[in-house]
């Protein structure tokens, strides 16, 4: 199997060279989304997919079909509409952040089609719309297309930078606000400054004093909390009603709880403004309404939780054995800064989950310019025996013996 297997990816070298070229110059944002997923249908397409269609929140599945329906595996990948990472916003970052993970995952479909292994499932490719801190399309993937099919799922492999190693979760990641209403005292004030920024500055310092001592987790590193920005209305605080919002990107581990992150927040305001007496407190978590490119309006709050999956885990160790015996060096590991759909599928569905992939977070942060063809073709070997690996029919395929 492990000969027949390059020997398709081989003869796919050519489709995946254009293609590759043909999104990696496609500078994605919210206006060209449509057309980039015309590109990822048009290729499924050309690489005769059995099942191919978009829903209402702009997700695309392409389906290579099993020869049986005991059971059935998904890969998923993403397309990045805003930055996910704080301070990567150059292109080739992007690149390699999600586009090559989109390549991967449909020519490892496209390389078990060619090479007839027999599926006790369907193998169904997803790429996810995602817009910062918001899963709202992989929630609606899974309420719609997927939800008949959620009993026959038996892993989820997240096509994402991973060294070739597998990933196994992440910390979380929040967007909230903390929301000051009303009039301060002018002896608050007068301490302060007489205006907005005076009324702000303590909250502010506060917080980012809360910043430099932040929880720690020993395999998926330290939370943070960084103020995202700061918006008010009404200039003199102390004379009229104002009210002013802290917006807080907050990344946090397992151990922390959503709302025990919301209740110190509000306690860390409310016992700055204390004694005002005509000034409330609340914070809650931020909302963002998306509009599809399809046209279909979303809204949701920014959140994505932490997750880990355990390496003890059946479908982490099966897919450690067929890295291992095709060659990959492969080890369990954690992404650092990197959130993914894994917070969705089994931070809350609770579906077996791993990432696999070319590129690393190291690589990103070096500078690097762009992915090789060939580790992109290595990726698309290991997913390829992943799956074969899960929902193969073991007593046709593993060798050519067999076949």
């Amino acid at each position: 199997m492990y000969a027949r297997a390059k020997e398709k990816i081989a003869g796919l070298h050519d489709q995946l060279s254009r293609f590759s070229k043909k999104i990696s110059d496609f500078n994605l944002d919210k206006d060209s989304v449509a057309r980039f997923s015309e590109h990822i249908v048009a290729q499924m397409k050309a690489l005769s997919f059995d099942a191919i269609c978009k829903d209402k929140a702009g997700n695309i599945i392409g389906i290579i079909k099993g020869y049986d329906s005991k059971k059935g595996m998904a890969i998923i990948s993403h397309m990045d509409i805003t930055p996910q990472i704080s301070g990567e916003n150059d292109f080739a970052s992007n690149f390699i952040r999600y586009k090559a993970g989109i390549i991967s995952s449909i020519f490892a479909a496209a390389s078990l089609k060619r090479s007839l292994v027999p599926l006790e499932g369907d193998l169904i490719v997803c790429c996810v719309p995602r817009s910062e801190c918001c899963d709202l399309s992989i929630k609606y993937l899974f309420d719609n297309f997927l939800k008949s099919k959620l009993k026959k799922i038996k892993g989820i492999i997240l096509s994402e930078p991973t060294g070739f190693n597998l990933h196994l979760g992440h910390k979380g990641r929040m967007e909230y606000e903390i929301v000051v209403r009303g009039r301060l005292g002018r002896e608050f004030m007068e301490h302060k400054g007489i205006n907005m920024l005076g009324a702000m500055f303590p909250l502010i310092h506060e917080l980012e004093n809360v910043s430099r001592n932040m929880p720690s987790d020993y395999a998926l590193g330290t939370s943070s909390l960084r103020i995202k920005d700061v918006r008010y209305a009404g200039a003199q605080p102390c004379e009229t009603a104002s009210e002013f919002r802290v917006i807080v990107d907050r990344v946090f581990i397992p151990q922390e709880n959503e709302n025990l992150i919301l209740n110190k927040a509000k306690t860390i305001a409310k016992n700055i403004y204390k004694n005002e007496a005509e000034v409330s407190v609340n914070t809650t978590l931020t909302k963002e309404r998306v509009k599809t490119y399809t046209g279909l309006e979303l809204v949701s709050e920014k959140e994505f939780k932490p997750w880990i999956m355990e390496g003890s885990n059946p479908f982490v160790m099966h897919s450690l054995e067929a890295l291992r015996g095709c060659g990959f060096d492969s080890s369990v590991g954690y992404w650092k800064k990197i959130v993914t759909e894994g917070s969705y599928t089994f931070g809350e569905r609770g579906i077996p989950t791993i990432g696999f992939g070319a590129g690393s977070e190291e690589e990103m942060s070096s500078g690097l310019q762009s992915m090789s063809t060939q580790a992109i073709e290595k990726a698309v070997y290991g997913l390829t025996m992943i799956v074969q690996r899960t929902i193969g029919i073991p007593s046709f395929g593993w060798s050519d013996d067999e076949i």
